[in-house]
């Protein structure tokens, strides 16, 4: 009877008990990821704590897609010797993702060139996970673009209480192919502020939570009737929870916190079956021109419910609410010279732009 209860009691300390994130809980080369995309909804995300049991048994994906660990060797020559073996060992990466850190779909609508395909170079050793910089495709061709300040995004072993601050800077130049740089400058924040039990459509899981915060800042120069200018962007400041558990390569759960509300909601969970469903719904847009003196067109495959403008300060300079509309235009000639961001929401969903007011 004793050993009975003995092994009882240890398995509800096993079931409760805290665990820690080591490297080989996160992605590498040859991973992949499912994650299914969401509107928060009224679900709390922000409240936390030890031994804490969040429940997001209830979210139901409005899109979804296959997050890719792709492997070095997939990339151009030019990339390849940058972040490949032979690159110094501090940017020789373990894999790369595509990524939407910077706004080249916009971007490219007023430059002479093509920019696509923005991929993100991640080195994952047993102590970090850290981003080594960006590729870019000008006119097809992929160029590696090293940040000059390497941001560690975790610092490894994870404990709960644990908590690190980490800065990355990059600088992108197009010379000579054309006169336009970006500067990025971004602060992170990250703090290990629960530990607990997370229920989501995927299963229940012994997770922890890990709170992010992050201020951004982003320039573009940009040569405009033979004078060059430097547009200082609005300082961007979101915050990003995480939930995880061991084994499962990437988090179970992750929510997007913007200007106090959390506007995007992503999770693991296995394939739905449902991807030409998802497809046509799926959340589109596109806004131009990029940079405007005046007017800003807003063209979605879905309807938009509503589009702000938010300055430098984070503040919401603009406002404009649609009903089942397919297009919007906003009307931005009292506005300052700089840089802007633009909030689009509709279809359960939201989408984020940089966009230059000159």
């Amino acid at each position: 009877m004793r050993l009975i209860f003995l092994t009882l009691l240890l398995s509800c300390i096993e079931v409760n008990a805290q665990i820690t994130l080591s490297y080989t809980d996160f992605g590498t080369a040859g991973d992949t990821v499912r994650i299914s995309q969401t509107q928060a909804g009224n679900l709390d995300f922000t409240s936390t704590g030890a031994n804490f049991t969040w429940d997001f048994s209830s979210l139901v994906a409005s899109s979804q897609y296959l997050k890719e660990f792709r492997p070095v060797g997939f990339s151009s020559i030019l990339v390849f010797g940058t972040y490949g073996p032979l690159a110094s060992s501090n940017y020789q990466a373990s894999y790369f993702n595509p990524t939407n850190d910077l706004p080249l779909d916009q971007l490219s609508q007023f430059l002479p060139v093509e920019l696509s395909n923005l991929n993100l170079y991640s080195k994952r050793t047993q102590d970090s996970i850290t981003s080594l910089g960006y590729s870019i495709a000008v006119n097809g061709q992929g160029v590696p673009f090293k940040s000059d300040t390497i941001e560690t995004r975790y610092k490894l072993p994870l404990n709960y209480n644990d908590s690190h601050y980490s800065r990355g800077y990059t600088y992108i130049d197009l010379n000579p192919i054309i006169d336009f740089k970006i500067k990025q400058y971004r602060e992170r924040t990250s703090n290990v502020d629960g530990w607990g039990t997370i229920i989501t459509p995927k299963g229940t899981f012994p997770v922890l939570r890990i709170r992010h915060d992050i201020n951004e800042r982003d320039s573009v120069y940009q040569t405009f009737f033979g004078g060059g200018q430097w547009f200082g962007g609005p300082l961007i400041q979101r915050i990003e929870y995480e939930w995880f558990t061991n084994g499962e390569k990437e988090w179970i759960l992750k929510a997007s916190e913007n200007n106090g509300n959390v506007n995007l909601v992503e999770y693991q969970e296995d394939y739905l079956g449902l991807d030409a469903s998802l497809s046509e719904h799926r959340f589109e847009v596109v806004v131009g021109p990029n940079p405007t003196s005046g007017e800003l067109i807003i063209e979605s495959n879905t309807p938009v419910d509503a589009a702000e403008v938010v300055d430098a300060l984070g503040r919401i300079v603009l406002s404009e609410y649609a009903v089942n509309a397919f297009s919007m235009t906003l009307d931005l000639k009292h506005l300052c010279q700089g840089t802007y961001r633009v909030v689009i929401r509709g279809d359960q969903a939201a989408e984020e732009f940089s966009i230059v007011k000159w």
